[in-house]
């Protein structure tokens, strides 16, 4: 596996104990070099190479040896990729599951479980900094140097521990702040390691250390904020500061804290959820836009934080139990474009901490409803069972299906609804199967950020028959800012006065001649 900063090798161990360990050599060209970079001992079979060049070709050989016996050696060519995929065989075999938070339907598309022995940098940025830095001009001459101070962290094997103490991170942040953090987003390069516009569902399994020794100030979080590399996420629509014309709704967050634990790990009887989008003229910040405090005890067990963020809203999950949702079509607060994720120990270090602070991480993992095969609608056949991402009076059920195990059930005057996430300004096409006696009603509504208004919505009502028949709606998506996503509503309401059922729904980008 290769990455930006290092590559990982793996070998299996030989059955024979005659080995005296192995030689490992690599280079950018074909040809082996004539010393080993590195011997390594016979029970291992793992090695990192490091300070390695990106997105060049590496030629590696591994050769067991005995004394002066060499073996034939194990060659491969590994690219050192800057982009992030999924490991596969650690998805399809997670040491420890998700909780029952993850939606029905939702595919894994981005995820670390720290097993490594090095961060991995095509999904990590170390660089802390984040808007309300920026705001402030924290550190600023360092982001642009690139000389901002680095995070304490140990990687054990199968998680990663964010410290802070007295001595680590060797250099503070500013003032007497010490953070030791890592996130998706780089504000330097303006590097966006993971593309999450389109939401999720988004897990953490972490636990702190017994905080009892530290002073005031400390705090331990997770979450999510709008990435730079300037304020135009920050400010509002209208708002301008620093040359920057604002982009954000009146009302929508510019930053999530899943959680932001500032009180002792093991007294703490509550953990806080917050979403911030207050802000004045002048980009004045002015606090939260919500705040909820979920019960939870001695943080210093293992527990998982779940963020569900889709275009209907957010809901905040612990140990896979929903604690609140903040689902109002009139003022839906979530975001519509890609956001930083950032996990870290943050500290105002005033007295000194009489001992470790440390913030572990077991894994992180990102989950989608999957686009297949070009279909943007989630649970186009109405499988997942659960009803959602649907919401709405007609009822999944087995009678109704034209393929697959089941389809809709639409009585009259019932309706059926879900909001999506599309490309701003694209064609699309809805395609639908229905059968009945009776009349539906089809409308595509584009819905305006956080007030939830409907624009531009367009229609169709058809007279069915008595076999299921294929139709199809033409629209287009309305405007957002740049790659922003925009919320788009379907609704399905029977108007007629017979039983409809619909099946194998379709959503996906017209292609324009």
């Amino acid at each position: 596996m290769g990455t930006r900063s290092w590559i990982r090798l793996i070998w299996e161990l030989p059955k024979n104990d005659h080995i005296s360990g192995y030689k490992i050599y690599w280079s950018l060209y074909a040809k082996k070099p004539s010393q080993a970079g590195a011997i390594v001992s016979a029970i291992t079979n793992r090695y990192y190479i490091t300070s390695v060049q990106q997105e060049r070709n590496y030629h590696i050989w591994v050769e067991a040896y005995h004394v002066n016996i060499k073996s034939k050696a194990s060659t491969a060519t590994v690219y050192t990729t800057t982009a992030w995929k999924i490991d596969t065989a650690e998805a399809n075999h997670l040491s420890i599951p998700s909780s029952s938070a993850v939606p029905a339907g939702m595919q894994l598309f981005w995820q670390d479980e720290f097993n490594d022995a090095l961060l991995n940098k095509n999904k990590w940025s170390t660089n802390y900094y984040s808007t309300i830095d920026f705001l402030d001009r924290t550190n600023l001459s360092a982001l642009y140097k690139d000389t901002l101070p680095q995070p304490g962290i140990i990687m054990t094997g199968n998680s990663i521990k964010l410290i802070v103490n007295d001595s680590i991170p060797t250099r503070y942040y500013s003032g007497q702040r010490k953070i030791s953090s890592i996130q998706t987003y780089d504000w330097r390069t303006n590097e966006n390691h993971l593309d999450n516009r389109r939401g999720g569902y988004f897990e953490v399994r972490v636990r702190r250390s017994n905080t009892s020794g530290a002073t005031s100030g400390l705090n331990a979080a997770y979450w999510f904020d709008s990435p730079g590399p300037d304020l135009k996420y920050y400010l509002e629509k209208g708002e301008s500061l620093q040359g920057v014309n604002g982009v954000r709704p009146h009302g929508q967050a510019f930053e999530i804290d899943v959680f932001e634990e500032e009180d002792d790990a093991v007294t703490s009887t509550f953990t806080p959820f917050t979403m911030h989008g207050k802000v004045a003229a002048g980009g004045v910040f002015k606090g939260h836009l919500t705040t909820f405090n979920a019960p939870l005890t001695d943080q210093t067990d293992w527990v998982t934080h779940g963020l569900l963020w889709t275009p209907a809203g957010i809901k905040y999950y612990i140990n896979g139990i929903l604690q609140k949702g903040w689902i109002d079509t009139a003022n839906n607060m979530a975001p519509n474009h890609v956001m930083n994720i950032l996990i870290g120990n943050y500290y105002n270090q005033t007295k000194g901490v009489k001992s470790n602070a440390v913030l572990e991480v077991d894994y992180i993992r990102g989950y989608q409803w999957p686009i297949i095969n070009g279909n943007e609608l989630p649970d186009a056949g109405f499988e997942y069972g659960t009803g959602e991402p649907w919401t709405g009076t007609g009822k999944i059920v087995s009678a109704a299906k034209r393929s697959g195990k089941t389809g809709l059930l639409l009585l009259p005057n019932q309706t059926i609804s879900q909001y999506v996430y599309l490309d701003n300004n694209q064609h699309y096409l809805l395609k639908y199967w229905a059968k009945g006696k009776g009349q539906l009603k089809t409308q595509v509504e584009n819905i305006t950020q956080v007030t939830g208004n409907a624009e531009n919505a367009v229609e169709k009502t058809i007279i069915l028959s008595q076999g299921f028949s294929h139709h199809i709606l033409h629209f287009v998506t309305g405007n957002e800012y740049q790659n922003n996503m925009k919320t788009v509503k379907i609704t399905f309401i029977n108007t007629g006065k017979e039983a409809i059922a619909l099946d194998d729904l379709e959503l996906r980008k017209e292609q324009q001649k």
